[in-house]
């Protein structure tokens, strides 16, 4: 779709505008001031009404912007209405544009800017519609109606200022239309908050509200909390839990983000799809899932919970929305089941499983050997074409812990690279592909290994053949061969071995 831009009158609104007239959050001369007031029909959250408030900027000039395709909500934008501005002067009209379309389900926006400039104080008012039943598959992102209450990310919902997000933000909630004993929470707290990253970290935010389960029962335990919304097919208490004793390891064992930073978990349980899965964003990631189906075992979500959590420390690279991902997930699936091992969270059976698993999706997937670019193309459209960027990239992860163990004789390993890296992206150094490359060409003395990434990761031309000991020492590869719908594939799987000068399997607690 080409750019457009149409003028729109706010008094045509006003009206509708006169119905969201709510109590607001207290308004600071410093301040975004956010409300939030869910609506209901029929028991079940209909949509919320969006209360904003905020000083003019400097120059006059606002701009505001919301999703048309956010990943697994298309149509945040459709479904907004009732959008008013006022300023100092009166009503406020918006001229309003949209960016291209992007491909693969990866967000773009519809903007909104003032034709004049504004003065004084800005109220913006709106309503957000939840997502109609059923739709697209993909992350949890989107307003939905779930056990009473509403779960979303930030992003799947709100219109927020583009050119204001230097200000922090007050979030307000008005539960006065849901049942007695509703309560709320957002990424950043329970309740009624103040978001120092403001609009963006609005955005980037989980939202939750309704008649809530909380771990622990109130507060939190050393930063860390849950909170969840609808019928249980697991016990959560007890999950929550045990992942909070998993954050306390992982926030020791990497060398970064050592600040007390809160994190919260949000589960949410629906019953009908889709249903979502897992997604982390900062602080804090929701897991969204259904009823048990026919034959499913209740159990615990242990190996999801530590991927989702491990992501606030394997972070972001920088690079093409889609591409990141080699990264960002690849890092984080690599980390999953190797953490939960090493900090004895798993039997090295279950590790062996885990090793196995992920080698039967990478070396079977019919996207194996698919360009990254072209992985993003088709994105959120085929869950097994968009997961090889994870499988892949764990596995190159691997691997080259094993290439640079047998390069120093032992004395390095991948994190000798990683942490150093991490420690200089959190003190604000950029870090990008560029950076990654260099890093390796160092570490290993090859510029081949340039060359040997783009095959394997960005191209996808060529197949990973992993060293033995690609999962450590402990275990050796075996050839093996899988009929698929795409015919007979080789590839490795892994088994117990002795590592080099013992003659019979090392206890498993010599192996992590």
């Amino acid at each position: 779709m080409p750019q457009f831009q149409t003028v729109l009158s706010i008094r045509a609104l006003l009206p509708l505008a006169a119905a969201l007239t709510m109590g607001t959050a207290p308004r600071q001369p410093d301040q975004l001031a956010v409300t939030l007031r869910p609506d209901m029909a029929d028991g079940a959250v209909a949509g919320v009404a969006v209360a904003m408030d905020l000083p003019a900027p400097a120059d006059g000039t606002l701009l505001l912007a919301a999703p048309v395709v956010y990943p697994g909500a298309p149509g945040v934008a459709d479904r907004l209405s009732g959008l008013a501005v006022t300023d100092a002067r009166g009503p406020v009209p918006l001229a309003v544009s949209e960016d291209a379309p992007v491909k693969g389900g990866f967000p773009w926006y519809r903007h909104w800017r003032a034709t004049r400039t504004v003065q004084g104080q800005v109220a913006i008012r709106y309503r957000a519609a939840v997502m109609p039943a059923g739709g697209p598959g993909g992350p949890a992102f989107g307003l939905r109606a779930v056990g009473g209450g509403l779960a979303a990310s930030g992003g799947g919902f709100l219109l927020l200022p583009e050119n204001r997000d230097a200000l922090p933000a007050r979030l307000h909630w008005d539960l006065s239309a849901m049942a007695r004993g509703a309560s709320a929470a957002i990424s950043y707290g329970a309740g009624d908050v103040v978001v120092p990253g403001g609009a963006q970290a609005l955005a980037d935010s989980w939202f939750m509200a309704g008649p809530l389960g909380h771990w622990p029962a109130t507060g939190t335990r050393d930063g860390f909390a849950g909170t969840w919304l609808g019928q249980p097919v697991f016990d959560v208490p007890t999950a929550l839990a045990r992942a909070g004793a998993a954050h306390r390891y992982l926030q020791g064992y990497f060398p970064h983000l050592k600040g007390q930073r809160a994190y919260r978990i949000f589960v949410q349980f629906r019953d009908a799809a889709p249903y979502g899965g897992g997604t982390a964003l900062d602080q804090s990631f929701m897991l969204s899932r259904g009823p048990l189906a026919p034959g499913e075992q209740s159990e615990m979500p242990s190996s999801l919970f530590f991927h989702e959590m491990i992501h606030q420390w394997t972070g972001q690279i920088d690079a093409p929305s889609g591409i990141s991902s080699w990264f960002s997930e690849g890092l984080t699936t690599y980390y999953e089941d190797d953490l939960q091992w090493r900090g004895g969270f798993e039997s090295a059976d279950a590790y062996l499983a885990a090793v196995n698993r992920l080698a039967r999706r990478y070396f079977i997937s019919k996207a194996r050997n698919m360009a990254a670019a072209d992985v993003v193309k088709i994105g959120f459209g085929d869950e097994e074409v968009r997961h090889i960027v994870y499988y892949r990239a764990a596995m190159y992860f691997h691997d080259l812990d094993a290439r640079i163990r047998a390069h120093s004789q032992g004395q390095r390993t991948l994190e000798s690279v990683l942490f150093p890296l991490f420690l200089l992206r959190e003190q604000g150094v950029r870090f990008d592909t560029e950076a990654w490359l260099a890093a390796i060409v160092r570490e290993l003395g090859d510029e081949g290994e340039r060359d040997r990434f783009k095959r394997l990761i960005l191209d996808g031309t060529d197949t990973l053949d992993p060293l033995s000991d690609a999962f450590g020492p402990c275990f050796a590869r075996v050839a093996t061969q899988w009929d698929t719908p795409h015919g007979r594939v080789d590839g490795w799987q892994w088994q117990r071995a002795a590592p080099a000068g013992h003659r019979a399997a090392a206890p498993a607690g010599a192996c992590r």
